[in-house]
């Protein structure tokens, strides 16, 4: 069956499509297999919100759970390990046929231990050990901690999902984590073929942070910067990315050593305004070696009525929204520092709900 002709569109001008979305409901029923060979979707994202969602709103979990004599904490991680595996196998046949580049699936490590560099290297270890998957990779945040811990992986041959990146700086920290593990893993013993990494900035909540703020201030001249500052500062990063995974010594010796380059993955989206067209973060952000991972109404609406043509990117314009932002006295680093924060929240709520929920099934 043909891929649906926007979603090759967006495969032809180098964008990978991922599904940020999984449950046994979805793998189970076709449906996950029918999005790969109708709408070309190449990967998978996972967070605790979205296993959250699938463990809470579905009995297929329920045996499994009470069968379980461990800790929540312990029966969590194995639920979303067997998940992650099932997924990882669907998805092989999309891994091996782009040379390790696609077909991966991301798994979150506990978001309790952000900020700890030994706890989430020893996390990461165990989980990669236990799904025994190559096109697998684990999530870790871009946090101070997080970019130590992705040097570890990457450098021991473990593939890294870095996210909730919102800013410039997050995202050259996190492209330097993963150049200087995979300089690691050239000098160690380390399979370089399936090495992978991503790089995952959030864009939707950028704009719905700073069009508040906006709003607040209310002038005609900050009216009219709404809904520009994501792909402003989106662009930037890529960039930054174009730079670097062209003239970075590093990334020449990487090269010529056969590693993949760390992409930039967009994430986030999903468009929250409804005055804001619905495939806003997609048709905006079309560029080559990138990733785009959408919930399924999003992807659902680029299929529909998708362009994804390439974007123009116009750095010099991208420069003057971050400058006019500034100018009105919005910080748009102060912006992504607190938005991070926000969202390492959210996932700890999350987790820490799942735990609760998988203590009242057990």
């Amino acid at each position: 069956m043909a891929v649906n002709e926007n979603m090759a569109r967006l495969e032809s001008n180098g964008v990978s499509v991922w599904l940020d979305s999984l449950s046994r409901d979805l793998m189970g029923s076709g449906k996950l297999q029918s999005l790969i060979d109708e709408e070309g979707v190449c990967g998978v994202t996972t967070n605790p919100s979205i296993f959250y969602k699938a463990i809470h709103g579905s009995s297929l979990y329920d045996e499994e759970i009470k069968a379980a004599g461990s800790s929540a904490s312990a029966v969590l991680y194995s639920l979303m390990i067997k998940d992650v595996r099932s997924a990882c196998d669907i998805f092989r046949p999309t891994a091996e046929k782009s040379g390790w580049v696609n077909g991966r699936v991301s798994l979150e490590v506990d978001p309790n231990i952000s900020n700890d560099a030994e706890a989430m290297i020893d996390a990461a270890q165990k989980v990669w050990e236990k799904i025994e998957r190559k096109n697998a990779m684990v999530k870790i945040p871009a946090t101070p901690a997080g970019f130590e811990a992705t040097r570890f992986c990457i450098g021991h041959g473990i593939s890294v999902n870095m996210t909730l990146l919102f800013s410039l700086p997050h995202y050259q920290a996190a492209a330097n984590a993963f150049l200087d593990g995979a300089m690691d893993a050239l000098h160690g013993d380390v399979d370089l073929r399936p090495l992978g990494g991503v790089a995952s900035l959030f864009i939707s909540r950028i704009d719905t942070k700073v069009d508040s703020m906006l709003d607040k201030i209310g002038t005609p001249e900050a009216l009219a910067l709404k809904g520009k500052a994501a792909v402003a500062n989106a662009s930037l990063a890529y960039g930054m990315f174009e730079k670097i995974f062209s003239s970075d010594p590093r990334w020449i010796e990487l090269e010529r050593a056969g590693v993949h380059p760390q992409r930039l993955l967009w994430a986030s989206t999903s468009v929250k305004n409804p005055a804001y067209p619905d495939c806003k973060y997609v048709d905006s952000l079309v560029a080559p070696k990138t990733v785009n991972t959408m919930p399924l109404a999003t992807l659902e609406a680029e299929a529909d009525h998708g362009k994804g043509l390439p974007s123009d990117f116009d750095f010099d314009e991208s420069r003057r929204v971050i400058e006019s932002l500034a100018a009105l006295g919005i910080d748009i680093e102060k912006v992504s520092e607190d938005l991070q924060k926000n969202g390492i929240a959210q996932f700890v709520d999350s987790w820490n709900s799942l735990v609760g929920e998988i203590e009242k099934k057990m």
